[in-house]
C-alpha cells in the first residue's frame, strides 16, 4: 500500500498503525523467533541451509519511519504499511533499548550456543551509537550471526557505522545496502539475483541463505 503525500504518517515519520508500537517495558521480549513469520523462517525455526545450518533464528522490528532516513526510496511505499498486527518497539529510550536486545542477547547464546538475529524486520539503525552498540555486540560474542538491510546510504555517518558492523566479522555479518547497487546491496526491482523465497524457489529466508552466503546484489520484488 503507498501512502498519500499528505498521510500523516508520512509528515510524522511513524508508522501507519502507531497503536502497534510499545515500549521496551511492554513486550516480554523484543528478539522473536523467526518461526512466527511467514518470510522468515514460515514455521521453521532454524536456518535449514547452508553454512549456517542448524543455527536458531530470531528477529528484531522497530518502528518504520521513525527509526528510518527519510531518503529512502520505499518512504511511501513502505512494507511496514501492509503489516498491521505486528508489534514494534519503541526507541525513544534508546539506552533501555539496547540494555534488552543485549540481555536477551546473551541468554540465547547461553541457550544455543550459536544464533543468527535479522536486525529490523520493520525499521534500521536509528543512530550511529546504536550502529555502534551492534557492533560491540559482534566483536564480544563470537556466536552471534547477523544479516540484515539498511537504507542510509553508504557514505552517510550512520552508513558508514553500519559498514563497520559488516567489517567487524564479514563471515558472520550481512548487512546489505538497499537500492544502492554493487556488492553487498540488495535492490527493489533492481540489479541482482532474484529473492528466491519470492521467486517461489524456496520457503523462506531459514531455507535459503542467499543474502548471507554472496557479495553478489539481490533484487527483490515491490512489495
Amino acid at each position: 500500500m503507498k501512502l498519500r503525500p499528505d498521510n500523516q504518517a508520512i509528515s510524522e515519520h511513524r508508522t501507519v498503525f502507531p497503536y502497534r508500537v510499545k515500549t521496551v517495558t511492554e513486550v516480554k521480549r523484543v528478539l522473536q523467533s523467526v518461526e512466527h513469520n511467514s518470510k522468515l523462517g514460515n514455521g521453521v525455526p532454524v536456518v535449514a541451509k547452508g553454512k549456517w545450518r542448524g543455527m536458531a533464528a530470531f528477529s528484531l522490528t522497530l518502528e518504520e519511519r521513525a527509526t528510518c532516513p527519510s531518503t529512502c526510496t520505499m518512504w511511501a511505499d513502505c512494507y511496514g504499511n501492509n503489516v498491521r498486527f505486528a508489534t514494534r518497539v519503541s526507541n525513544e529510550d534508546p539506552g533501555a533499548l539496547m540494555t534488552k536486545i543485549e540481555d536477551e542477547t546473551r541468554v540465547l547464546l547461553r541457550t544455543y550456543g550459536k544464533i543468527l538475529i535479522r536486525p529490523h524486520v520493520l525499521g534500521d539503525w536509528f543512530s550511529v551509537e546504536y550502529a555502534m552498540f551492534w557492533r560491540r555486540l559482534v566483536l564480544e560474542h563470537k556466536g552471534l550471526h547477523i544479516f540484515g538491510f539498511t537504507q542510509w546510504p553508504r557514505d552517510s555517518e550512520i552508513g558508514r557505522a553500519v559498514q563497520a558492523i559488516n567489517d567487524a566479522d564479514p563471515e558472520r555479518v550481512w548487512i546489505r545496502f538497499s537500492n544502492a547497487g554493487g556488492p553487498m546491496s540488495a535492490n527493489v526491482e533492481g540489479e541482482g539475483i532474484p529473492c528466491p523465497e519470492q521467486t517461489g524457489k524456496t520457503d523462506s529466508c531459514m531455507t535459503c541463505g542467499l543474502c548471507w552466503s554472496t557479495t553478489h546484489p539481490v533484487s527483490f520484488k515491490r512489495h
